[in-house]
């Protein structure tokens, strides 16, 4: 295999340098799929692998950096490494040249806009393109002109989401080095902050940060002099070998590595639950000044009536209004360490609410953390405690309540399953066209609680749990308040019930991370994909139930997650939903599979995806 010399245009310094692609010899013939300039060098591949592969289809776009990496340019070429990870149909388009546009006939086989479209009209559909161009846009932009590089990187991102509007897109940064002091160049600063700032604005674009994986590959690459291209082969399978790895474990679903972590130890008793009309026993300013950035805060509850003397335990509703930044409120037992964990995640500006379990102490203690500057509102939905009046049923998740199928009301009634309810488990979500509000939740035989158990900001989806006192005709009232006529709809699930008969008493425990895709917490490794569901062991045997917060982290599109026990058929329900690209958190209270005490979480989108347990639910004695 004969190696090419190129000779590329630094930007912002004065000489050339060389740079190598591997080729055929010039009496070579072009490996299948590709053609030969007039000088006799490989400079054009478009190769199709068609075997369907579970994973799905991937189309490569890419310049010279990626042409190395065609099939019978290197071996084992990136296409077979991807078919043998499981993806499939192939196509892999790559030219020497390559740029996101070309408006010119004569160039249209460089421009990776035009490349879109003939992939199109062929009617190949990939659910995942990945994009290897930018060697060749050097001299577009330097840090201080990004905006130039950012459109010539828009033209194509705009062009896949008008052809393939659900596609999930990788993009590789690139690395150029001048030579000879082996600097990163201008050129490469300024269009990898174009990269930058679109991954920030297109929660599907995900980005590769080649520069940090060249400069941490074991065994080394061997580049070019001007650190654009491998110089031989072998080295593009390394390179290639990393971009399989990075796609696959990012971009198809999470791959269990283990090991499990070690489950918390609970309290050693367990705890009945009594339920309380729904009442603020705590906020900012008129209980404290607002909080401010990283501060914890210990509050003293011990003085509140709604809060029972013998609780070891509180089911709380916890909003975080006008944040001054994103960030996160986290709620634990005073005297304890804080946890690793968040109860409540929020963007700046929007209201957010969330349910929290959680311990206090014998005194009626429990501290709160915010991470930026923000008031913070506690309501009360109910005591935990050894002489608690009820005891949690966990039920095959239901949802007798969707008004995208009946129809949107300012107040709703939801019958709850079971007799003899005294109060339900549910998630309730806010979901389609509003101008944004909050959702209140309580038994219709009481008035209307002034708290709310879920905030929305206009035309969003987004959940909240909460533990709801039912009426004695069996049913849960929801008041929708928007301020404005424009209601959205309201979606109630149902995950269990508490009664005074038998049935399971809460178990407290630290709140500890179960599972968290982007660090491998919980022994699964990668982004979680598209319709796959993950297992955790969240309880320790005997219990047959948890509760914890799941939290979903920058979905590429709009997305949910439920959890459910293992071994049971997917619900009709949710636990938490996102727009695209936010992070949001939700309580979850549900019941496991017994027999490995686990609990399944399924994701409607490519995303990140975190569990924290803070407790489990055992049979009452």
């Amino acid at each position: 295999m004969r190696r090419r010399a190129l000779s590329l245009s630094v930007s912002l310094i004065a000489s050339l340098v060389a740079v190598t692609v591997p080729t055929a010899s010039v009496t070579a013939a072009a490996p299948a799929g590709c053609r030969n300039n007039s000088s006799g060098f490989v400079e054009f591949c478009d190769q199709v692998i068609s075997t369907v592969g579970a994973r799905g289809g991937i189309g490569l776009l890419g310049d010279s950096v990626l042409l190395g990496s065609a099939t019978g340019m290197s071996t084992p070429s990136l296409p077979t490494m991807l078919s043998a990870n499981g993806f499939g149909p192939i196509r892999l388009s790559s030219t020497l040249g390559m740029t996101t546009y070309f408006s010119t006939s004569s160039k249209r086989d460089a421009s990776a806009f035009h490349w879109i479209g003939r992939w199109k009209t062929a009617g190949f559909n990939p659910g995942i393109i990945v994009v290897n161009i930018g060697a060749n846009e050097l001299g577009t932009c330097i840090p201080s002109t990004v905006s130039k590089c950012k459109a010539r990187i828009d033209i194509l991102l705009n062009e896949i989401a008008a052809k393939y509007p659900t596609a999930e897109i990788w993009w590789a940064k690139i690395v150029q080095r001048s030579y000879p002091s082996l600097a990163y160049t201008s050129g490469m600063l300024g269009w990898n902050a174009g990269l930058d700032q679109a991954a920030a604005e297109r929660p599907n674009l995900l980005l590769w940060d080649w520069p940090t994986a060249l400069a941490n590959a074991n065994p080394a690459i061997k580049m070019d002099i001007g650190y654009i291209h491998p110089v031989s082969g072998v080295e593009y399978v390394k390179r290639s070998t990393l971009m399989a790895d990075h796609i696959t474990i990012n971009m198809s679903g999470a791959r269990f590595v283990g090991p499990r972590p070690p489950l918390p130890a609970g309290d050693p008793t367990a705890l009945k639950f009594t339920p309380v009309t729904e009442s603020a026993i705590y906020t900012t300013p008129t209980d404290g000044p607002r909080f401010g950035a990283t501060e914890t805060r210990d509050v003293d509850l011990s003085g509140v009536a709604a809060v029972d003397d013998g609780a070891k335990a509180l089911a709380l509703t916890v909003t975080a209004k006008n944040p001054a930044a994103g960030g996160w409120v986290t709620v634990w037992r005073c005297g304890d360490t804080m946890p690793p964990t968040s109860n409540v995640n929020f963007t700046a500006g929007a209201q957010r609410t969330a349910q929290v379990l959680t311990r206090i102490t014998d005194t009626g203690h429990v501290c709160i953390f915010t991470s930026v500057a923000t008031d913070v509102i506690v309501s009360i939905e109910g005591n935990l405690l050894p002489g608690g009046s009820t005891t949690l049923t966990p039920i095959a998740p239901v949802r007798p309540l969707d008004t995208r199928n009946t129809g949107r009301h300012a107040d709703l009634v939801v019958p709850v399953p079971g007799t003899g309810v005294a109060a339900a488990a549910i998630t309730l979500t806010a979901t389609g066209g509003s101008n944004g509000g909050t959702l209140t939740a309580y038994g219709c035989d009481a008035s209307v609680p002034d708290v709310a158990n879920i905030s929305f900001q206009p035309n969003e989806t987004v959940a909240s749990a909460a533990f709801v006192p039912v009426s004695a005709d069996g049913t849960i009232c929801v008041h929708v308040n928007t301020g404005d006529t424009i209601y959205t709809d309201v979606i109630v699930d149902i995950t269990g019930t508490f009664g005074t008969g038998a049935g399971l008493a809460f178990v407290p425990a630290p709140g500890t991370r179960l599972m968290d895709t982007r660090s491998a917490i919980g022994g699964w490794l990668g982004r979680h994909g598209a319709n796959q569901s993950l297992n955790i062991v969240a309880v320790p045997a005997g219990a047959l139930a948890a509760t914890g917060t799941i939290t979903i982290v920058r979905p590429m599109f709009r997305a949910y997650l439920k959890a459910y026990p293992c071994g049971q058929a997917l619900p009709p329900t949710s636990s938490v939903n996102a727009n695209a690209g936010l992070v949001m958190a939700n309580s979850v209270t549900v019941g496991v599979e017994a027999s490995q005490h686990t609990l399944c979480i399924f994701s409607s989108q490519n995303t990140n995806t975190l569990f924290d347990v803070v407790g489990w639910w055992v049979e009452a004695t």
